[in-house]
């Protein structure tokens, strides 16, 4: 007896006899996010730090452990016994038309431990100057913060009025506070407090004539 002939075409047909498929090839971009996966997994969640804030230093100063933040600087044109420290004799002398009056507002504090500060070690100085200048006054005198404490104050220079950048510092301190521009002396102001008019001749006016 004959086998039975199978059709080739029959196979092909057949939903039962169906080709195996070959899985896709994974992509470059597939594996290298593979590895990045596994890499971040085995060091425990690694993230990159986010930057710090980039703003502008507080006008701050450090000395002796007490932290002097300057609130405002002026340029004053009255004066007053707050201004120079209850100084208030011989101030046209102390304050001619060739100097200024510059008023430091600022706020001392302490930190975790209660300190002794003394603003007098804040001197104003040129921009580039190695010599400042001495608080003449104010209403910030030394004294004590407890822990955590602050108060607040002002502080009196008088410099000359050539125009110069003035900024605040401690003695043989790096760091310093711009304050202000201070203004240039009207020409002719000299010492002794007054301003000299201009020295350019007059015509004399004749005075009208008597008729006898």
């Amino acid at each position: 007896m004959a086998a039975p002939k199978i059709s080739r075409r029959s196979l092909v047909n057949d939903p039962g006899m169906t080709r195996s498929r070959r899985p896709p090839a994974l992509t470059l971009r597939t594996v290298v996010l593979i590895v990045a996966i596994l890499v971040v997994g085995a060091l425990g969640g690694w993230r990159p730090a986010a930057p710090g804030p980039t703003g502008p230093k507080k006008p701050t100063l450090v000395v002796g452990g007490a932290t002097y933040t300057v609130l405002h600087a002026e340029q004053v044109q009255g004066l007053s016994d707050s201004d120079l420290g209850g100084m208030s004799h011989g101030v046209q002398s102390l304050v001619s038309a060739d100097k200024a009056l510059v008023v430091v507002t600022l706020v001392v504090a302490a930190g975790d431990l209660s300190r002794s500060f003394d603003p007098a070690v804040l001197h104003a100085f040129a921009l580039g100057a190695p010599v400042g200048y001495t608080p003449v006054g104010g209403t910030l005198a030394a004294g004590k913060l407890r822990a955590h404490g602050r108060m607040e104050g002002s502080l009196s220079f008088i410099v000359p009025r050539k125009g110069a950048h003035l900024v605040l510092r401690a003695p043989g301190g790096a760091r310093d506070v711009p304050l202000l521009r201070v203004d240039v002396a009207p020409l002719g102001a000299d010492t002794s407090g007054h301003v000299h008019p201009s020295t350019s001749p007059r015509t004399a006016v004749p005075s009208p004539s008597h008729r006898p």
